[in-house]
């Protein structure tokens, strides 16, 4: 038998922290969906699934495959660092660490918080804050759109709605990002411990916050998480702690990745951006091709309960299988073209970018609002909006999410 010797491994040459691979990974999942569309990473001891069909199968199948939130970078935790996470009131309570049933009863009650009929009567307080960063950024002429815009928008739209005291929004979103390099980053041994006690920090905020709006309710989505639990199978205050600690981190990281990855795309191609200007009807089809094409969240993790044939590859019982949401989006069998942008898609491809099945982002809604409302605001009020010239776009080490870590902006004033 002759065997092909220019057919190389995936799985050998797949290094997600590497700077090369942040920069561009597209390019490699591209390859390894037509080479090996489930293949054996050894830097992470985990299975990789890089095409659509088997991504959709591995999400909805609850049967077989249990969540797995973090445990793909805990080996490089150091016992330092073990130690203080293990001190958390909330670990494991989350959504996002649950398998139906239990996550079923979870969802039915915060639905009933984050409905889109609901989110869509957020419009008028989440255009008010866009516009009051705006209105701070416009004499200025230049400025990092991502530490300008991008972080503090989202920031200042879950401060509000959680009606925190705007002092705290700060160290909030410091104890986000703390929690988000530490879960899904390769952080050097010797910051991992603050970040550690950042993550800590956050818990016991939210921990508190629950407690103190059972005593006295207020006008706040804090107040209607507790509302909206009932008699019946009511959250417990660890649990709604832990729901509240998902929606920050989710609120603050995923909606800033991807408001910077649009803006590079559209400010990238001046076609896209003077597109978005003069017809804004059109925002709506260009968020989904960009979640699409380049949404925040890259890959989710699950383990396998049981032997299980995936795309023709057999994983063992209890291996770790990181499915490449990011690829699935791309992949050609589902979606034509589909390493091109293209916002005029009939109808519109479908993507992962907010998960499948019973883990679909219950903040989806907010987040497209959010995005949809940024840049009406951007296209409206900033029309000269640009890339400041030869910049390099850092992307930071993260395992499951990316987006630009800096984007300099230039507009007339």
């Amino acid at each position: 038998m002759q065997v092909d010797t220019t057919r190389r491994d995936p799985g050998n040459e797949y290094d997600p922290f590497s700077e090369e691979h942040r920069a561009d990974p597209h390019a490699f999942f591209e390859r390894a969906r037509g080479e090996a569309p489930v293949f054996y990473s050894p830097v992470l001891e985990a299975w990789v699934v890089t095409r659509h069909q088997e991504a959709v199968a591995v999400l909805k199948d609850h049967e077989r495959f249990s969540v797995a939130f973090h445990s793909a970078v805990a080996s490089r935790h150091t016992p330092e660092t073990l130690a203080i996470l293990g001190e958390s009131p909330i670990t494991g309570r989350a959504l996002v660490r649950l398998d139906p049933p239990e996550l079923t009863r979870h969802r039915k009650i915060l639905s009933r918080t984050l409905s889109a009929q609901r989110t869509a009567t957020l419009e008028a307080r989440v255009r008010r804050l866009s516009m009051r960063l705006i209105d701070d950024l416009r004499p200025l002429g230049r400025a990092d759109f991502v530490t300008s815009f991008a972080r503090p928008f989202p920031g200042l739209v879950i401060g509000s709605l959680l009606d925190l005291p705007e002092a705290d929004f700060p160290r909030v979103a410091a104890w986000s990002g703390a929690r988000t390099a530490l879960m899904y980053g390769e952080v050097p041994p010797e910051e991992q411990p603050a970040l550690a006690r950042g993550s800590l920090a956050l818990e016991h905020y939210v921990l508190d916050l629950v407690e103190r709006r059972r005593q006295e309710l207020g006008d706040d989505l804090t107040s209607d998480l507790i509302r909206a639990s009932g008699d019946e199978a009511a959250m417990t205050t660890m649990e709604a702690a832990a729901t509240l600690r998902m929606l920050i981190d989710g609120g603050y990281q995923t909606t800033t990745l991807v408001l910077g990855s649009t803006v590079l795309r559209l400010l990238s191609d001046r076609r896209l951006w003077e597109e978005v200007v003069t017809h804004p009807d059109r925002i709506p089809a260009v968020i989904e091709e960009e979640l699409r094409l380049d949404g925040p969240a890259t890959s989710t993790m699950r383990r396998a309960k049981q032997r299980v044939e995936v795309g023709g590859v057999s994983i063992p019982d209890g291996a770790l299988v990181q499915v490449m949401l990011s690829s699935a989006n791309r992949d050609e069998a589902h979606c034509p073209n589909g390493e091109t942008y293209d916002h005029t898609r009939e109808p519109a491809a479908q993507h992962l970018s907010f998960g499948f099945g019973a883990h679909f982002c219950i903040g989806a809604s907010l987040a497209r609002l959010e995005m949809r409302i940024a840049l009406e605001q951007l296209a409206e009020r900033l029309p000269s909006l640009r890339l400041t010239p030869a910049q390099t776009v850092p992307y930071g080490k993260s395992l499951l999410m990316r987006g630009p870590g800096r984007l300099l902006v230039e507009w007339d004033d």
